[in-house]
């Protein structure tokens, strides 16, 4: 009679991102999910550090030898956007969905994991790190001001997002800026009502809100040496009646660029605006910013190594012209150490980002983790 040895089980990728997908978390209160990813880790015979900076959660694997860091990022958190969809891994959690992909951007990682329990870096140290609140830009400046992370020396790190609109595992790359820094901005305008019959007795904001929409859209006329872009997003001016003159207004703005000074000076440029009104009118004036971001610049040798390694693989790569005008806050992470952000394609007619009916490819698990795993390879197996 033979003795069978009984095989440890395999990771299924799917199912865990499938699991993720029907259970999302908004972000900053990402618990349980990233209590899924580290006892996950933790099943691959790995030791996480939790509660990285609120939900994170990071995984140092060192190896045989002193060599370089390499860091590699995803987040995952989901958006408060209610699923349309007929597939049988629909988010169970009422108006909220991953319609971003981060799902499947953290079980790509932990793919990486799996392999590296196995089989270490030669030399140096991978550190997989789980990032919460990416959505609302927090997260990873909260990660990066952690003691686990704070006095880290990192020679390399990575990202990639999944990307509608491109051919499936078509990776997408662009030296320098990759995507674009934005801000939101909310100006609110605080006056006096009055009958409308007697609007002279009030201190009505129409003619400061006028002004400031038409500053704020012309705004970008002043930059014509980079992209940038203001687009007004919501007005609101007194009340929905006829019989009284307003005396509050609010203006919802979201601010663009490719170029981080520009974008500082933009946000200069509204503040001494605000300043110039509160000074010339007699109207109460709040400035708030909302979900900031800076741009995401790639540094020139770690595109380079992301093509390569792409290359190898057979994977078609394609350049941006342009930097992309949404924002991610891996950018945070590329502002302290070099690295490159890059994204994947999920399909030529996928349906887009932050759409209800939005699912990340599960295709597109194996091709980013052998991806990281080949960049590995090319730093650490030498």
């Amino acid at each position: 009679m033979t003795a069978t040895t009984s095989k440890p089980t395999t990771f299924d990728a799917i199912a865990f991102r499938r699991h993720l997908h029907q259970y999302p978390e908004l972000s900053e209160n990402e618990f349980n999910t990233a209590t899924l990813i580290a006892t996950q880790l933790n099943a691959f015979g790995l030791s996480p550090i939790t509660g990285v900076g609120g939900h994170g959660v990071i995984c140092i694997i060192e190896g045989q030898k002193s060599g370089p860091t390499t860091l590699f990022r995803a987040d995952f958190d989901a958006l408060p956007i209610e699923e349309k969809a007929t597939h049988h891994h629909i988010s169970r959690h009422p108006g909220v969905m991953h319609a971003c992909g981060h799902d499947g951007h953290s079980t790509s990682l932990l793919k990486v994991a799996e392999a590296l329990a196995t089989t270490p870096p030669r030399n140096g140290r991978v550190i997989l790190l789980f990032q919460p609140a990416e959505e609302v830009g927090t997260g990873a400046i909260a990660m990066l001001e952690h003691p686990a992370l704070k006095n880290l020396t990192i020679d390399h790190t990575f990202a990639y997002h999944n990307l509608p609109g491109y051919p499936l595992h078509h990776v997408i790359i662009k030296p320098q800026t990759f995507a674009c820094a934005s801000t939101g901005v909310q100006i609110e305008l605080v006056g006096k009502t009055s009958h409308a019959a007697n609007p002279e007795n009030g201190i009505n904001p129409t003619d400061v809100m006028i002004e400031l929409v038409q500053f704020l859209r012309t705004l970008p006329a002043r930059y014509p040496d980079a992209f940038s872009l203001v687009t007004v997003a919501h007005v609101q001016l007194g009340e929905h009646v006829f019989g009284v003159a307003p005396g509050d207004a609010k203006i919802l703005a979201t601010l663009r660029s490719d170029h981080n000074p520009t974008f500082t000076n933009m946000k200069l440029t509204i503040q001494d605006k605000i300043e110039q009104i509160q000074r010339s009118s007699h109207l109460q004036v709040k400035l708030n910013w909302h979900e900031p971001f800076i741009a995401a610049v790639n540094d020139t040798e770690h595109y380079h190594i992301v093509k390569q390694q792409a290359n190898e693989l057979g994977l078609t790569v394609s350049e941006l012209k342009e930097p992309m005008r949404w924002s991610e806050d891996f950018a945070e992470f590329l502002k302290r150490w070099p690295g490159a952000l890059f994204c994947i394609g999920s399909g030529e007619d996928h349906p887009q980002l932050h759409n209800p009916d939005y699912d990340f490819p599960d295709a597109l698990i194996d091709t980013a983790s052998r991806l990281f795993l080949s960049i590995i390879d090319s730093l650490h197996h030498h």
